[in-house]
């Protein structure tokens, strides 16, 4: 009787363990279930919040393009517009780093202006090689040079 005593002893005892470890494993997996749903709340957040960057992403680049394309439109119109020349004929473009030189007075015989031409729109400002620029004609830091090539590759500077 001893052994058939200690074997069901042993065997309750097994039965509480395994009964232990059920419960332990069920509330693992229920805190799994709650953590898995957590995260996919966030994932659907982290969608929704994606999906906002993207049309907000597109809408400024949308907005960038018509910009960029007013302003080449504009520049192509400003010189039958502009002032500070009297003709479009006194209008030389250069494109970069300013858009324009305009030489005032040249299609008359008197003297003549020099005038450096950057056409803006909107809310663009000067980029900073168009400020160094304008720095430096209003420092009077300008220069004529003539070129004369005589021999190629040589080059007189006079």
């Amino acid at each position: 009787m001893t052994s058939l005593n200690i074997d069901f002893r042993l065997a309750a005892l097994i039965a509480c363990l395994v009964i232990i470890s059920i419960y332990f494993l069920l509330k693992y997996i229920r805190y799994l279930a709650t953590e898995n749903s957590t995260l996919k709340n966030e994932i659907l957040t982290h969608s929704e919040e994606l999906r906002a960057v993207e049309t907000a992403a597109r809408k400024d680049s949308t907005k960038r393009q018509r910009a960029i394309l007013k302003g080449q439109i504009s520049e192509t119109l400003a010189p039958w517009s502009i002032d500070a020349v009297d003709s479009v004929k006194e209008l030389s473009f250069l494109g970069n780093p300013i858009d324009f030189v305009g030489f005032k007075g040249l299609d008359g015989e008197g003297d003549i202006e020099i005038k450096f031409i950057e056409i803006k729109t909107g809310n663009s400002k000067l980029t900073k090689s168009e400020k160094r620029i304008r720095d430096a004609v209003n420092a009077k830091r300008v220069e004529w040079c003539t070129i004369y090539v005589t021999d190629l590759p040589e080059v007189v500077s006079k």
